[in-house]
C-alpha cells in the first residue's frame, strides 16, 4: 500500500511539473523554435546615391539549418544578384557596391547589426526555413532594404 501511494504521488508530481512547464513555455516569449537551429545565408549590397553621400542597404536571404553547409551555399548562389529592389530604391539612382556574402549569420546579427532593427527586433519570424538544398530552390527569398 505504501509503494502504491509513492507511485501515485510521483506520477502526480510529474504531471504537475509537465503542466507547469507547458504553461511557462506559453507565457514566456522566447526565440522561435525554427530559429534556434537556423542561420541566415544570402547576400547584401551597399548602394550609394546623391553623388555617393547617402547609403542604402539591400539584402536577399534565406533561412537554413545551421549545420547544413550545402543549403547555405545554395542560398548564397540563389541570391547572388541584386534582383528587383523596391521602386523607392531604383528611383534614387543608386550605384551598387560589391556583393557581400552572408554565411551562417544568426538572426540577431542580421536583424540588429545589418538592418539596425528597422523592421522590428526579429525579421526572421516572418521567414520560413528551407530545411534542405531542394527546399532552398523553391523558397521565397526574403528581401529587405535600409535607407
Amino acid at each position: 500500500m505504501k509503494v502504491q501511494r509513492v507511485k501515485r504521488r510521483t506520477a502526480t508530481l510529474a504531471a504537475a511539473g509537465m503542466a507547469a512547464g507547458a504553461l511557462f513555455a506559453m507565457a514566456v516569449p522566447g526565440t522561435a523554435e525554427a530559429q534556434s537551429g537556423s542561420r541566415i545565408c544570402g547576400n547584401y549590397w551597399k548602394g550609394y546615391y546623391n553623388n555617393g553621400q547617402e547609403e542604402v542597404t539591400w539584402s536577399r536571404v534565406i533561412e537554413v539549418p545551421k549545420t547544413d553547409d550545402s543549403a547555405c551555399a545554395r542560398a548564397i548562389d540563389r541570391t547572388d544578384k541584386v534582383g528587383n529592389p523596391p521602386s523607392e530604391i531604383t528611383k534614387l539612382g543608386v550605384t551598387w557596391g560589391d556583393r557581400q556574402r552572408l554565411s551562417k549569420k544568426t538572426c540577431e546579427w542580421y536583424s540588429q547589426d545589418l538592418l539596425n532593427a528597422k523592421y522590428g527586433d526579429d525579421v526572421c519570424l516572418t521567414m520560413q526555413r528551407a530545411d534542405n538544398v531542394f527546399q532552398v530552390n523553391g523558397r521565397t527569398i526574403s528581401q529587405y532594404w535600409l535607407k
